[in-house]
């Protein structure tokens, strides 16, 4: 009979090493969750350690034996003499970091056999599941023993550190950390970037330049050294790719259609081709993928890749369940969402606006509102923008090469707008601010 994995004497040095320096707590934290703990009065005594410094409270081995006797606890722990013979067979907690790594190994291949035990039963059993859904629960499951994210619940104190410590770090680099550059820089000032965790809607009507943006966005951050993922429901891999092209050549985006290329631009169109073919980037060229497919293909690509950020050519073109259309665009919504939240990754996805806005011939701004099912997708989304060029609708306007990105919906900061430049030849847009936007 095997016995499951576990690690006693690292669990008993842990905790003891916790009793003696509790400055230690914290890189406990960042390894380890009570559930890693195989014995139950481990998991116990590490429950108690992390409840009384929520409380500010001292948790050394006399405090703690009193506190398991004054709750009529101690039975949990086989009485509070146990706390007591952990810290004095603990000599130090020199080395608590490395035991917690062990702990949580242990823990891990304890999961992996449940795992294991668990899709067995499923294949066997499938409870009118398709291989597909057994297949995608199973690789959320696995997923979820490698990104360790221990701590779902936090104390005002954990939380405020936690706080604390990024905006530290934010101070220290000039920017928040982890966060995706949106390739123009006055976006991002407003913005601060695209945030880790985020569903970010651009909604715009046809030919605003959605995708344009879209490509723009996903190549910068690429260029960036960014390894990003790409959805493209709405146009195949090799027409993104030409894209990305004309615009890292800044060569007319129709040349790269028609073939037309004159003499002295093929310099720059071998130059795009080896910057653009050493992006850390990945597509998938499916025509209305569903969500679950979406899902399915990031945490892949998540896994062997890294990826930072996800970028999606539409929101309405993804299958998901529902019987109205805006039930099933609310669940692609919220499963783009939960993507973003389990992946620790912004999740960019284009969207269409309404016809409204183009009543009477006349183009007007676009509001949140406007979002073609909208109601599910504003309550989803963390930050909404909204393209708009009027020279599009106005053939006479001041606003010529002008594209205004207005910012409806903001949990970060303020809502607002910046003006980009549009250069419609490469489809690109550029920063109003610089000297030149015009130019490469």
């Amino acid at each position: 009979m095997r016995t499951m994995p576990a690690a006693i004497d690292a669990e008993q040095s842990v905790l003891g090493g916790l009793m003696l320096d509790p400055r230690a707590l914290e890189r406990v934290l960042a390894e380890l969750s009570e559930a890693d703990f195989f014995r139950k009065d481990h998991r116990a005594i590490f429950r108690a350690i992390v409840e009384l410094d929520s409380r500010n409270q001292p948790y050394d081995s006399v405090t703690l034996a009193d506190w398991f006797e004054t709750n009529k606890l101690s039975e949990l722990v086989g009485g509070s003499s146990y706390v007591i013979e952990l810290a004095n067979a603990t000599p130090s907690a020199a080395n608590i970091a490395a035991y917690a790594k062990i702990v949580r190994e242990k823990s891990v291949l304890r999961q992996i056999i449940d795992a294991g035990t668990q899709i067995a039963g499923d294949g066997f059993d499938p409870a009118g599941r398709s291989p597909a859904e057994i297949l995608d629960a199973t690789i959320l499951r696995l997923m979820g023993m490698q990104r360790h994210d221990s701590q779902v619940e936090f104390t005002a104190k954990q939380a405020a550190k936690r706080a604390y410590d990024l905006m530290v770090e934010a101070h220290t680099l000039g920017g928040p950390p982890n966060c995706i550059p949106s390739g123009l820089s006055d976006l991002d000032d407003m913005l601060g970037g695209f945030h880790p965790g985020d569903l970010i809607v651009v909604g715009a009507r046809a030919a605003m330049g959605k995708t344009a943006f879209l490509t723009n966005a996903a190549l910068h951050a690429a260029r960036k050294g960014k390894a990003v993922g790409l959805i493209s429901g709405e146009q195949p891999a090799d027409q993104v790719a030409a894209r990305m092209l004309a615009l890292t050549g800044n060569i007319s985006a129709k040349k790269f259609r028609t073939g037309k290329i004159d003499e002295h631009e093929w310099p720059g169109v071998t130059s795009a081709f080896t910057e653009v073919a050493k992006a850390r980037m990945w597509i998938l060229d499916r025509s209305a993928p569903s969500i679950a497919e979406v899902q399915r293909v990031a945490r892949r690509w998540k896994q062997l890749h890294g990826i930072e950020a996800l970028y999606v050519d539409y929101l309405q073109r993804l299958e998901a369940p529902g019987e109205r259309r805006w039930e099933s665009v609310g669940a692609a919504a919220k499963g783009l969402k939960n993507l973003a939240r389990d992946l620790s990754i912004p999740v960019v996805v284009l969207a269409q606006v309404s016809r409204q806005v183009e009543s009477g011939g006349k183009g007007r701004e676009p509001r949140m509102g406007d979002l073609s099912d909208s109601s599910e997708i504003e309550k989803e989304a963390d930050q909404i923008l909204m393209l708009y060029r009027d020279e599009y609708y106005n053939p006479d306007s001041e606003q010529k090469g002008v594209a205004k990105i207005i910012v409806e919906k903001n949990r970060h900061g303020a809502t607002g707008f910046i003006e980009a430049a549009w250069i419609a030849e490469t489809m690109r847009f550029a920063d109003l601010s610089r000297a030149d936007p015009w130019a490469a």
